[in-house]
Formats: C-alpha cells, sequence, structure tokens
C-alpha cells in the first residue's frame, strides 16, 4: 500500500456558545467555524504496531505517541472495531 498524505485543514473558530447543561448533561454548542488552506499533513501506512511520528518545525514541543490525541482517537477506533 502506497503513502498517501493527505491534507488535514487547520479550523478556526470564528464563534463558540456554549448553552446551559441541558436534561441529558450536556451543554448544547453554537458555533462558526472557517478552514484555513493550510494543515497537517497526515500519512497512514501499514505496520506491525500502532506508532505516530510528528515532523516539522515545531515537532520538538509535541507529544508523539503517549497522550497525543490522534493517537487517542486510533485507539478508540481500534478498540470500537475490535482490532
Amino acid at each position: 500500500m502506497a503513502n498517501a498524505p493527505v491534507l488535514a485543514p487547520a479550523k478556526v473558530n470564528l464563534f463558540l456558545h456554549v448553552g446551559p447543561v441541558d436534561t441529558d448533561g450536556y451543554h448544547p454548542l453554537a458555533s462558526l467555524v472557517a478552514f484555513a488552506d493550510v494543515g497537517d499533513r497526515i500519512s497512514v501506512v501499514p505496520s506491525e504496531r500502532l506508532s505516530l511520528t510528528v515532523t516539522g518545525p515545531f515537532a520538538k514541543g509535541l507529544s508523539g505517541e503517549g497522550d497525543n490525541l490522534v493517537m487517542r482517537a486510533v485507539r478508540s477506533l481500534a478498540e470500537a472495531a475490535a482490532l
């Protein structure tokens, strides 16, 4: 399988209103967002083990694997799919 990088565009929140807690215990949200022409490039390649490599000028300040939001999402997806 070839590595096919895709752009994950940056999102700018122009407006966000969080309402009071409803009867289900959730806050209703109203927001307006815009997507930029810049963002992160994400690539997925087959592997025996789940890993994440962060590159770029700000990579040093970012978490690679531990509590990274991308890794948390992938782990949740794998768990839900029983992988």
